[in-house]
Protein backbone atom coordinates (compact mmCIF):
# COMPACT_ATOMS: atom_id res chain seq x y z
CA UNK A 1 0.00 0.00 0.00
CA UNK A 2 1.55 3.19 -1.46
CA UNK A 3 1.65 6.09 1.41
CA UNK A 4 0.63 9.62 0.90
CA UNK A 5 1.39 12.87 2.97
CA UNK A 6 0.17 15.91 2.67
CA UNK A 7 -0.19 19.25 4.90
CA UNK A 8 -2.43 21.95 4.40
CA UNK A 9 -1.46 25.32 6.16
CA UNK A 10 -4.44 28.16 6.90
CA UNK A 11 -3.21 31.62 6.89
CA UNK A 12 -6.00 33.84 8.96
CA UNK A 13 -3.57 36.30 11.01
CA UNK A 14 -1.35 38.83 10.69
CA UNK A 15 1.57 37.19 13.19
CA UNK A 16 1.01 33.71 11.53
CA UNK A 17 1.52 35.16 7.86
CA UNK A 18 4.47 37.56 9.19
CA UNK A 19 6.17 35.46 12.01
CA UNK A 20 5.27 31.85 11.25
CA UNK A 21 5.00 31.75 7.63
CA UNK A 22 8.87 32.63 7.03
CA UNK A 23 9.92 30.05 9.24
CA UNK A 24 7.45 27.54 7.99
CA UNK A 25 8.33 27.87 4.27
CA UNK A 26 12.25 27.06 5.54
CA UNK A 27 11.92 24.28 7.21
CA UNK A 28 9.59 22.99 4.45
CA UNK A 29 12.43 23.89 1.80
CA UNK A 30 15.13 21.71 3.92
CA UNK A 31 12.78 18.63 3.98
CA UNK A 32 12.05 19.31 0.26
CA UNK A 33 8.09 18.84 1.15
CA UNK A 34 5.63 21.07 -0.60
CA UNK A 35 2.50 22.08 1.12
CA UNK A 36 -0.97 23.68 0.17
CA UNK A 37 -1.72 27.03 1.73
CA UNK A 38 -4.83 28.85 2.17
CA UNK A 39 -5.68 32.19 2.62
CA UNK A 40 -8.08 34.57 3.90
CA UNK A 41 -8.31 37.18 2.08
CA UNK A 42 -10.31 39.97 3.21
CA UNK A 43 -8.11 40.56 6.54
CA UNK A 44 -8.75 41.17 10.23
CA UNK A 45 -12.47 41.97 11.07
CA UNK A 46 -13.36 44.92 12.48
CA UNK A 47 -14.98 45.71 15.83
CA UNK A 48 -18.47 46.04 13.85
CA UNK A 49 -17.66 42.35 12.58
CA UNK A 50 -16.47 41.48 15.45
CA UNK A 51 -19.71 42.20 17.56
CA UNK A 52 -21.67 41.27 14.58
CA UNK A 53 -20.65 37.78 14.69
CA UNK A 54 -20.41 36.18 17.94
CA UNK A 55 -21.21 33.00 19.04
CA UNK A 56 -19.52 29.57 18.67
CA UNK A 57 -18.43 27.95 15.18
CA UNK A 58 -21.06 25.51 14.75
CA UNK A 59 -19.15 23.03 13.17
CA UNK A 60 -15.61 23.31 14.53
CA UNK A 61 -14.51 23.35 18.14
CA UNK A 62 -13.34 26.46 19.38
CA UNK A 63 -9.53 27.40 20.03
CA UNK A 64 -8.46 25.94 23.92
CA UNK A 65 -5.03 27.59 23.84
CA UNK A 66 -5.19 31.31 24.24
CA UNK A 67 -3.41 32.87 21.14
CA UNK A 68 -4.26 37.14 21.18
CA UNK A 69 -3.07 39.05 24.30
CA UNK A 70 -6.13 41.43 25.45
CA UNK A 71 -3.63 44.33 23.77
CA UNK A 72 -3.52 42.22 20.52
CA UNK A 73 -7.01 41.82 20.17
CA UNK A 74 -7.99 45.66 20.94
CA UNK A 75 -5.93 46.60 18.62
CA UNK A 76 -7.04 44.06 15.80
CA UNK A 77 -10.35 45.51 16.84
CA UNK A 78 -9.98 48.96 16.20
CA UNK A 79 -7.06 49.14 13.71
CA UNK A 80 -7.69 45.92 11.69
CA UNK A 81 -4.78 44.92 8.87
CA UNK A 82 -4.97 43.70 5.34
CA UNK A 83 -2.87 40.84 6.15
CA UNK A 84 -2.64 39.60 2.80
CA UNK A 85 -0.99 43.46 0.75
CA UNK A 86 0.76 43.58 3.91
CA UNK A 87 2.91 40.88 3.77
CA UNK A 88 2.69 39.95 -0.36
CA UNK A 89 6.38 39.23 -1.14
CA UNK A 90 6.68 36.11 2.49
CA UNK A 91 2.92 34.78 0.22
CA UNK A 92 4.58 35.13 -3.36
CA UNK A 93 7.31 33.03 -1.71
CA UNK A 94 4.76 30.24 -1.51
CA UNK A 95 3.81 30.08 -5.22
CA UNK A 96 7.59 31.02 -6.30
CA UNK A 97 9.40 27.79 -3.70
CA UNK A 98 6.32 25.02 -5.91
CA UNK A 99 3.61 25.42 -2.86
CA UNK A 100 -0.35 25.45 -3.44
CA UNK A 101 -1.38 28.75 -2.51
CA UNK A 102 -5.66 28.54 -2.47
CA UNK A 103 -8.52 30.56 -1.00
CA UNK A 104 -9.63 30.70 2.43
CA UNK A 105 -12.53 32.79 2.33
CA UNK A 106 -12.81 36.76 2.48
CA UNK A 107 -13.38 37.46 5.99
CA UNK A 108 -12.71 34.44 8.77
CA UNK A 109 -15.17 35.30 11.69
CA UNK A 110 -18.28 36.07 9.73
CA UNK A 111 -18.11 32.60 7.31
CA UNK A 112 -17.50 30.53 10.37
CA UNK A 113 -19.69 32.51 12.80
CA UNK A 114 -22.55 33.94 9.88
CA UNK A 115 -22.96 31.83 6.66
CA UNK A 116 -25.78 31.63 6.51
CA UNK A 117 -26.26 35.63 6.90
CA UNK A 118 -23.56 36.61 4.86
CA UNK A 119 -23.90 37.06 0.70
CA UNK A 120 -21.70 34.00 0.01
CA UNK A 121 -21.87 34.96 -3.52
CA UNK A 122 -20.24 37.78 -2.71
CA UNK A 123 -17.74 37.11 -0.14
CA UNK A 124 -16.11 34.59 -2.83
CA UNK A 125 -16.47 36.94 -5.96
CA UNK A 126 -14.14 38.91 -3.81
CA UNK A 127 -11.93 36.78 -2.59
CA UNK A 128 -11.39 35.66 -6.35
CA UNK A 129 -10.98 39.05 -7.66
CA UNK A 130 -8.39 40.21 -5.39
CA UNK A 131 -5.66 36.90 -5.36
CA UNK A 132 -6.17 37.54 -9.16
CA UNK A 133 -5.55 40.66 -8.98
CA UNK A 134 -2.09 40.24 -6.34
CA UNK A 135 -1.23 36.59 -7.93
CA UNK A 136 -1.66 37.29 -11.33
CA UNK A 137 -3.44 34.11 -11.98
CA UNK A 138 -6.90 32.11 -10.76
CA UNK A 139 -7.08 30.05 -7.87
CA UNK A 140 -8.08 26.31 -8.60
CA UNK A 141 -8.72 25.20 -4.97
CA UNK A 142 -10.34 26.03 -1.86
CA UNK A 143 -10.40 25.28 1.76
CA UNK A 144 -13.80 26.56 3.71
CA UNK A 145 -12.93 28.33 6.81
CA UNK A 146 -14.21 26.12 10.20
CA UNK A 147 -14.88 23.44 7.60
CA UNK A 148 -18.51 25.29 7.33
CA UNK A 149 -19.44 24.48 3.78
CA UNK A 150 -22.91 23.92 1.97
CA UNK A 151 -24.94 23.01 -1.46
CA UNK A 152 -24.89 26.75 -2.04
CA UNK A 153 -20.97 27.41 -1.59
CA UNK A 154 -20.39 24.12 -3.86
CA UNK A 155 -22.43 25.41 -6.41
CA UNK A 156 -20.73 28.63 -6.38
CA UNK A 157 -17.10 27.38 -6.09
CA UNK A 158 -18.07 25.19 -9.00
CA UNK A 159 -19.05 27.96 -11.00
CA UNK A 160 -16.01 30.08 -10.34
CA UNK A 161 -13.87 26.96 -11.99
CA UNK A 162 -12.75 25.61 -8.30
CA UNK A 163 -11.11 22.01 -8.98
CA UNK A 164 -10.52 20.70 -5.29
CA UNK A 165 -11.56 21.38 -1.95
CA UNK A 166 -10.50 20.22 1.73
CA UNK A 167 -13.97 20.89 3.00
CA UNK A 168 -15.37 17.10 4.26
CA UNK A 169 -14.66 14.60 6.37
CA UNK A 170 -13.95 10.97 5.37
CA UNK A 171 -10.83 9.18 4.04
CA UNK A 172 -11.60 8.85 1.04
CA UNK A 173 -11.30 11.14 -1.98
CA UNK A 174 -14.41 11.71 -3.19
CA UNK A 175 -16.02 13.83 -6.06
CA UNK A 176 -19.18 17.29 -5.17
CA UNK A 177 -19.87 17.80 -8.92
CA UNK A 178 -16.71 18.57 -10.74
CA UNK A 179 -15.20 19.47 -7.22
CA UNK A 180 -12.21 16.78 -5.64
CA UNK A 181 -12.57 17.16 -2.51
CA UNK A 182 -9.65 15.81 -0.42
CA UNK A 183 -10.09 15.08 3.20
CA UNK A 184 -7.80 15.71 6.21
CA UNK A 185 -7.45 12.57 7.89
CA UNK A 186 -5.59 13.67 10.73
CA UNK A 187 -7.77 15.84 13.34
CA UNK A 188 -8.43 16.79 16.60
CA UNK A 189 -11.38 16.43 18.40
CA UNK A 190 -14.22 18.37 16.38
CA UNK A 191 -12.28 19.34 13.64
CA UNK A 192 -9.87 20.62 15.56
CA UNK A 193 -5.74 20.83 14.38
CA UNK A 194 -4.22 17.61 15.79
CA UNK A 195 -1.14 19.46 16.87
CA UNK A 196 -2.81 21.97 18.43
CA UNK A 197 -5.28 20.05 19.94
CA UNK A 198 -2.85 17.74 21.66
CA UNK A 199 -1.22 20.53 22.74
CA UNK A 200 -4.10 21.91 24.38
CA UNK A 201 -4.31 18.38 26.26
CA UNK A 202 -0.75 18.95 27.88
CA UNK A 203 1.17 16.61 25.79
CA UNK A 204 4.69 17.36 25.21
CA UNK A 205 6.62 17.78 21.48
CA UNK A 206 7.61 13.93 21.75
CA UNK A 207 4.53 12.94 22.88
CA UNK A 208 2.63 14.98 20.12
CA UNK A 209 5.04 13.67 17.17
CA UNK A 210 4.80 10.49 18.51
CA UNK A 211 1.07 10.43 17.42
CA UNK A 212 1.21 11.63 14.56
CA UNK A 213 3.65 9.41 12.99
CA UNK A 214 1.86 6.75 14.68
CA UNK A 215 -1.07 8.25 12.32
CA UNK A 216 0.59 8.35 9.55
CA UNK A 217 2.05 4.92 9.43
CA UNK A 218 -1.22 3.55 9.93
CA UNK A 219 -3.12 5.81 7.57
CA UNK A 220 -3.01 5.24 3.32
CA UNK A 221 -3.69 9.26 3.15
CA UNK A 222 -2.23 11.13 5.82
CA UNK A 223 -4.04 14.74 5.24
CA UNK A 224 -3.21 17.22 8.56
CA UNK A 225 -3.89 20.71 8.50
CA UNK A 226 -1.69 23.63 10.85
CA UNK A 227 -2.36 27.23 11.05
CA UNK A 228 0.14 29.83 10.59
CA UNK A 229 -0.38 31.45 14.27
CA UNK A 230 -0.13 28.38 16.13
CA UNK A 231 2.30 25.90 14.77
CA UNK A 232 4.54 27.63 12.56
CA UNK A 233 5.43 29.78 15.24
CA UNK A 234 5.51 27.42 18.34
CA UNK A 235 5.97 23.71 16.83
CA UNK A 236 8.31 23.62 14.32
CA UNK A 237 10.38 21.17 16.44
CA UNK A 238 7.23 18.75 16.15
CA UNK A 239 6.73 19.25 12.30
CA UNK A 240 10.63 18.36 12.26
CA UNK A 241 9.78 15.49 13.20
CA UNK A 242 6.83 14.74 10.91
CA UNK A 243 9.13 16.01 7.97
CA UNK A 244 11.69 13.77 8.74
CA UNK A 245 9.69 10.75 9.21
CA UNK A 246 8.23 11.41 5.62
CA UNK A 247 11.30 12.11 4.30
CA UNK A 248 13.31 8.90 5.50
CA UNK A 249 10.70 6.66 4.73
CA UNK A 250 10.20 7.56 1.37
CA UNK A 251 6.54 8.44 1.46
CA UNK A 252 5.35 10.18 -1.21
CA UNK A 253 4.48 14.13 -0.71
CA UNK A 254 1.22 15.30 -2.46
CA UNK A 255 -0.02 18.87 -2.14
CA UNK A 256 -3.88 19.16 -2.86
CA UNK A 257 -3.92 19.80 -6.32
CA UNK A 258 -1.87 16.88 -7.17
CA UNK A 259 -4.39 14.45 -6.01
CA UNK A 260 -5.68 13.98 -9.92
Amino acid sequence: MEKIFTLRVDLESQKGISEGLPKLLDLLNEYETKASFYITMGGESNIFELMNYRGKMPVLGERKIKIFSFAEKLRMALFPKDFVTKNIKVIQRIIDEGHELGLHGWKHREWTRGLHRINTEKAITKSMEKFEKLFGKKPISWASPGFNVNQKVLEILESDNIQFISDFQGSKIENYGKIKNIPITILGENKTPIIEYLASMGKNDEEISEKIISEIKNNEISSMYIHGMFEARFKLDVLRKIFEFVKKNKIENKRIIDYQ
